[in-house]
This record gives structure tokens, sequence and C-alpha cells, in this order.
């Protein structure tokens, strides 16, 4: 815990000091790149050193496209799991199928966003399930490192999640996404389904 508030907080020294010195206007956004890939880096160590203890409640999930065949893969080739609670389901989705998730989607910390900018969530306010609809999605259609995690998790499952930018938007922006943003989701799977002709996404 000790060792990710420094990260947090050093990430958050490096938003501070990034000033338009022509009218010291903020950039909220500076050194992206840099940002991310440091922070990342760092979390896989981190997260490997956990592992390595024998916590169980953290995972290093490489992107389910890549080879299985025993190769070693650097840090931007994984997803960062943090398993939160465990739900009663045995069996995972597959590549294509369809699920109903509840999530949360955030940014690393910036200059107005200490905590992170939220960028999407499927529900308003607090989470509250007796309230909150899931949102359906397909597998095929969201980002690599997001179907990674989710053929992983069991029905009931809620991680929260962190999908380094090679296997999100990478060097594109995307809405409010700068380019080079990991992603960090909090994330529930309700339900899933096998996807059928017609099925909406």
């Amino acid at each position: 815990m000790k060792f990710r508030n420094i990260i947090w907080c050093t990430l958050a020294l490096l938003a501070l000091a990034s000033c338009k010195e022509e009218n010291d206007e903020v950039e909220e956004f500076a050194n992206w790149q840099n940002v991310n890939d440091t922070y990342f880096s760092n979390l896989v160590s981190e997260t490997q050193s956990k592992i390595d203890e024998g916590q169980t409640t953290w995972a290093l999930m490489p992107c389910y496209s890549y080879p299985d065949n025993g190769m070693t893969f650097d840090y931007s080739s994984y997803v960062v799991a943090e398993k939160l609670e465990q739900g009663s389901g045995t069996t995972s989705p597959l590549q294509t199928d369809s699920v109903k998730v509840h999530y949360e989607g955030r940014l690393l910390p910036s200059y107005s966003y200490p905590k992170g900018m939220i960028f999407d969530r499927s529900y308003v306010g607090d989470f509250d399930p007796d309230l909150a609809t899931p949102t359906k999605l397909s597998l095929s259609g969201v980002v690599k490192g997001f179907s990674t995690v989710l053929m992983r998790m069991h029905r009931g499952d809620h991680w929260r999640i962190y999908i380094p930018y090679q296997l999100g938007y990478g060097s594109t922006a995307r809405s409010s996404i700068p380019a080079y943003s990991t992603l960090v989701f909090d994330l529930r799977l309700e339900d899933f389904w096998r996807k059928t002709q017609g099925d909406r996404e």
C-alpha cells in the first residue's frame, strides 16, 4: 500500500509541475505517455511481488490474443486485477460472448482530478445494486484489456482492473480519453451468454 501511495504522489507532483509558461495555464495531461508508462511498469512490478508473497487477491493477466507458449512478456502485455469480491459463478465468458456488467472507468490522477477523471460509467452516483441496471456488451466489441479480464471473471465477481494503453486505445485519443491513457475500471460481472444473431451490444 505504501508503494502505491508513493506512485500516486509522484504522478500528482508531475501533473502539478506542468504548466504552460506563456499564461500559467495548467496542462491537464502533461507528459502523459511517460506518466502512464512509469505508473504501469511500477504497478506490474509491485503486483508480481505480491503474487510472489502468496497474495491471491492480485493477478497479472496476459492479453488473451498473445501466444500461450511460455514466452516472457513486457509489462505492457498484462492487465492487472485486484479481486475485491468473489462471486458464486464457476464459468467464464468466451471472447464471442455477450455480458452484463456494472462499471466505472477512470484515468490516472491529473491536476484537476486527484482521484482520476471518470470517463465512463454504467450507473449514476454511488453504485447501488438495487437501482443500477447493468450494461450489455459484446466482448468482441471492447478493447483487448477489458475482454481479457472478463474472460477470467465469474458471475458476481467484483474487481478493480488496470489496463495499459497498449491494450486500451493506444496512441489515439478517444472522446474524453487522451492518447496513452491507462484505463482503471471498477468492474462487476452480472451475467453472460452466447451471442446470437440479432443481439445488440
